[in-house]
């Protein structure tokens, strides 16, 4: 059952200063928030499977982007597999869940992981952020948090962080925006998960990456997706051209049924 957001508005300040452990999956034995402990995220059920993909196509020393960061499961996990000399740069507009995120970071120590507080697309400006229901639905263009929007190629510029070896791109059907603000900064050996939560969002991604040169793995529910009716919001895994060690990541996609 869930509890109403007007209790959860007295509560969750108070029991979100306690952490818990992650008593399961990939990030196991990990700190978190109990008031975001629900819906999976405490059991390590929550994107279970992503979480396992992601786990496993990761390699020491990546400079790895989670761009809609939420509260940082995949921050944590991508931070213990890149190591010390690798980095983490995790992309969340919306305050609320920075806290949680900065939260997250902080109890678990990691020091190579860098919050920033912008909505990626495909231009630089601002815009509204948010939405009903649960925060992992938020969306660029939606809800009355104003918020900065910036693209991959203007951060790189800027220093703020270095185009990524790694990404997961989780925006809620602004892929292909994000993709497009990202055209110039690309590394050709880069690799990419991206949620894709819509038949457009899907054409745009899949033209601009085999546009590029990428090398495209459907997840078994995209391809039901694309075949039929679309539901949810399944992976597709995308490797850059000059991807090294791509055949041993798709045996290793194959043998966690991707």
């Amino acid at each position: 059952m869930q509890i109403p957001k007007v209790i959860r508005h007295v509560t969750d300040p108070v029991i979100g200063r306690i952490p818990v452990p992650i008593i399961g999956g990939v990030n196991r034995g990990r700190l978190w928030s109990l008031a975001s402990a629900a819906g999976g995220y405490m059991t390590g059920r929550r994107g279970a499977h992503q979480m396992a993909v992601i786990d496993a196509l990761l390699r020491k020393g990546d400079v790895v982007w989670d761009v809609g960061a939420h509260h940082g499961s995949v921050v944590l996990c991508a931070a213990r597999r890149v190591g010390p000399t690798g980095q983490v740069h995790a992309f969340e507009p919306a305050a609320l869940n920075r806290t949680y995120l900065r939260r997250h970071v902080r109890w678990n120590r990691l020091a190579n992981v860098l919050i920033h507080p912008y909505a990626m697309s495909s231009y630089d400006g601002e815009a509204g952020f948010g939405g009903s229901g649960s925060s992992t639905g938020y969306s660029l263009n939606k809800g009355e948090e104003r918020v900065p929007v910036r693209t991959a190629a203007s951060l790189v510029a800027a220093g703020t962080a270095p185009a990524p070896t790694f990404a997961k791109i989780d925006v809620e059907n602004l892929e292909g925006e994000v993709l497009a603000g990202a055209a110039s900064i690309l590394r050709k050996d880069s690799r990419l998960i991206i949620s894709v939560h819509s038949a457009r969002a899907y054409a745009s991604c899949t033209e601009f990456l085999r546009g590029a040169g990428y090398e495209i793995v459907e997840s078994v529910a995209l391809a039901a997706n694309v075949a039929g009716t679309w539901q949810g919001d399944p992976d597709m895994v995308c490797f850059g051209p000059a991807c090294q060690d791509r055949e041993r990541d798709r045996e290793t996609l194959k043998a966690i049924s991707f």
